[in-house]
Order: C-alpha cells, then structure tokens, then sequence
C-alpha cells in the first residue's frame, strides 16, 4: 500500500508559509550552529538527528525548538537518499509548533512524516529472517526524554546551545547534548539548569 495523502496533517511548506505571514522577520536555524546534526548510534541502529529553532525575530529570546531524527540509511523512497533534508524539515515543522506559529488542531506531526512513517511499515524488512531487529533499548527513550527537558529547561533559562555542551562536559558527558546517552549525565545537566 502506497502513501495516501491525508488532509488531517499539514504540509511543512504551508507551516513555513504561514510562520513568515506572522513572523516576517523570523528565521529557522540550527539550535546549536556548531552542530546542525548529530549522526548517532541507537541501539545498533544509525539514526541523523535534527534540532532546528523557530526564532520570530532576531532576537527572540526563546525560539520554538523542534527535534526530528532520520533513520539511517533511509528505507523507503522517500527517505533513501534524503535522510538529513527529511530530518531538518521535520525539525523545522515541529519547530514552528513550538513557537506556536502554526495551527496545530490537525496535529504535530507533518504530513511528510506523516508519509514517511507510513512508507516504512509498506517496506519489508531487508534484514534476514534468521537475525531479529536490534529493539532500541528503554533507556534510550528515557535519554530522549530528558534530552527534551533540557532543551526546553534551557530555553526558559535563556541558555546558548554553547552553554548547554559546556554543562554537559561538567556533568561528566563527552559529547554534546545530541550524543549523550549517559542517563546520570543527562540528569545532572537537567539539575544545573536553574530553577533548581
């Protein structure tokens, strides 16, 4: 079964469009500049990640933050080829979201994912039959999790991406905040980001 468009999620073009209608001045940018994307390994499988900004003006202060991550080598079409471009619009599209640009009554996922996702369950598995799927690892997801809380713990704290990687390293991390799975890491980073 193919991609069926659905009219419940809307394309990241039209979110583009509609966050420069009311942001003119805006921008959608790398949260960290120093790293636009990580390329990672979750539980055996390579992942690109994305976290994009949706700043409103020049100076805003506290851009929508939007996260996104691409299998990689993609499995479908639409992915194959194109794993970091489909990461970063989706990042861009959440990020958007985020800075409550974009309506999100039809929900926060786009379209693109929406397709892409969709795709993915239509492509047999190319691995043998004989070596089951490497299951991410539930501390990945919890790594995630407080991956997400720090981001927008820093954002209310006015932090730079900067001083985010700056804390990770005081916290025992040897990465940025993109790569870190170290759960006791992520969680005393979390703990130094005020209000404690």
């Amino acid at each position: 079964m193919g991609y069926q468009k659905n009219d419940d999620y809307i394309e990241v073009p039209e979110r583009i469009a509609e966050f420069r209608t009311k942001y003119p001045e805006g921008s959608l940018q790398p949260w960290d500049k120093a790293k636009p994307y990580e390329v990672v390994d979750l539980g055996g499988v390579v992942h690109i990640i994305v976290v994009a900004a949706a700043y409103r003006s020049p100076d805003d202060p506290l851009p929508g933050v939007g996260m996104a991550q691409e299998v990689f080598p993609g499995k479908t079409p639409y992915t194959k080829g194109s794993e970091l471009m489909n990461a970063e619009t989706s990042a861009w599209g959440r990020a958007i979201v985020a800075a409550l640009a974009a309506d999100t009554k039809r929900g926060i996922a786009s379209a693109e994912e929406v397709r892409n996702r969709q795709a993915e369950r239509d492509v047999p598995d190319s691995k043998p039959a004989s070596k089951p799927a490497a299951k991410p690892k539930p501390e990945y997801a919890e790594a995630a999790d407080l991956r997400a809380k720090i981001i927008a713990a820093a954002q209310a704290a006015q932090f730079t991406p900067a001083q985010v990687t700056g804390l990770v390293g005081e916290a025992g991390g040897k990465g940025g905040l993109n790569t870190e799975t170290d759960l006791a890491v992520l969680r005393a980073v979390l703990a130094l980001i005020p209000p404690f």
